[in-house]
């Protein structure tokens, strides 16, 4: 299935009534906006089902507005057995790599469990949005509850193109689930500062500033629900348990957006294959016992090696060193344990590509906890993928964490020996 990378973002919005869901385009068309993206609105006639009087012309108007917002946007109606064959089609038609959705009744298991929605983000594989709202307006602030999975990476990256485009505040939420919940615990003072730290690490290698509240308690749900405020859009990322069967019904999310009033933004990601490190770093990539004068000298000899082994075109070579040197200009990509991971978004990037240096003498990147860094891990990835790498910079810097790992990597005397590791890594271990 397509995924949500490249130059361009093209959403599909399939549409049950076009002329009553202008505001659905309306959050897409500003979800295209962030992305030089278009949009795709399809309805689709089936026999089952009493058709629209005016279709076409409803269609035409709601493209018009997305090209008033400065979206291109192609109105589509299409006759199908069935919505979810016909959505299904659209989306490998047009090439889309999103999907938008509406929702305009209060969710609930039972409802969503007969609602188009479950057939077509069980059946469509891409990014699905589905928004619920009333009125479509800017919100002055976005909240986003997260756990960490793949589904609110791609809902952090989603929240941070809105309050861009609104200049709204961006606000996230983890919770703290202890079921004792004593204040004056110091473990639980402890967790709390780990969810902050490791919720901080994740925004800066998504490049987003935001900022983070953690709160201790005894459930999930009621803190969510009682920090959302009147004005605010909450994006929900669909947890761990949204199953084949089950993707909108029955989960946290769910029981979040069923007891706030706000308009709704419920993100799950496309499913696709987590990478290995071993299959991003390859031999050729890996420059052992190398001495670089400081951190520019560092990510330069690693883009050049990539240039040299054919994985980047030489005539690209200037693009990818100012894209790679741009973005540790903007902050120090060290992570901590003598570990830097410099990356950037390079356009028309088919795939990931890595290039892995291990400097005995270390290089000042800056590092939060002031020492050098030996372990140079440059990352460049397509400009728009909202998934895909952050997995591998997770990989990363859990891997990196680990004392023995570090010192693995310091002994090793060939590429192959790296690979090995980075292809069966160490599992951690307390107080490694």
């Amino acid at each position: 299935m397509p995924t949500t990378n490249l130059n361009d973002l093209r959403i599909l919005v399939p549409l049950e009534h076009p002329g009553e869901e202008l505001p659905l385009v309306r959050m897409a068309a500003t979800l295209a906006a962030s992305r030089r993206g278009v949009l795709h609105l399809t309805h689709i006639r089936t026999p089952d089902t009493r058709p629209v009087a005016h279709a076409p012309q409803l269609l035409e108007r709601a493209a018009h507005l997305a090209g008033e917002l400065g979206i291109d946007a192609f109105p589509h109606l299409a006759e199908n057995d069935s919505v979810t064959t016909g959505v299904q089609e659209a989306v490998a038609r047009w090439d889309c790599n999103m999907m938008v959705m509406g929702w305009y009744r209060q969710l609930g298991k039972d409802a969503v469990l007969a609602a188009h929605n479950r057939a077509l983000t069980k059946a469509v594989d891409v990014d699905t949005l589905i928004y619920r709202v009333g009125e479509f307006s800017p919100a002055r602030r976005i909240l986003v509850p997260t756990g960490g999975g793949a589904h609110s990476v791609v809902g952090l990256q989603i929240a941070h193109d809105l309050s861009r485009a609104w200049g709204a505040d961006l606000e996230v939420l983890r919770v703290a689930r202890d079921r004792q919940c004593r204040p004056e615990d110091p473990l639980l003072a402890r967790y709390c500062d780990q969810l902050r730290q490791e919720t901080l690490l994740r925004l800066q290698l998504l490049d987003i500033d935001a900022r983070v509240t953690v709160v201790p308690s005894q459930d999930v749900i009621s803190p969510i629900v009682s920090r959302a405020s009147a004005d605010d859009l909450v994006v929900l990322g669909a947890s761990n348990d949204w199953r084949q069967d089950e993707y909108l019904a029955g989960s946290i999310p769910d029981e979040i957006a069923s007891q706030i009033p706000n308009p709704v933004l419920m993100v799950r990601a496309h499913h696709g294959q987590e990478l290995e490190l071993g299959n991003v770093f390859w031999e050729q990539n890996i420059r052992l016992g190398l001495r670089p004068t400081d951190k520019w000298d560092a990510i330069t000899q690693l883009v050049d090696t990539l240039v040299e082994e054919r994985q980047v075109p030489a005539a690209l070579r200037q693009t990818v060193l100012d894209a790679a040197l741009g973005r540790e200009h903007k902050s120090s990509t060290a992570l901590g344990h003598m570990t830097a991971i410099p990356h950037a978004p390079i356009p028309d990037l088919p795939a990931i590509i890595g290039a892995l240096a291990i400097c005995p003498g270390g290089v000042d990147f800056g590092s939060p906890d002031g020492q050098l860094v030996h372990y140079i891990f440059l990352l460049l990835t397509p400009q728009q993928n909202y998934r895909n790498y952050i997995p591998v910079l997770a990989q990363i810097a859990s891997l990196m964490r680990i004392s023995r790992v570090r010192a693995a990597f310091l002994a090793c005397q060939t590429p192959a020996e790296v690979k090995a590791l980075l292809k069966q890594p160490e599992k951690p271990q307390p107080h490694a």
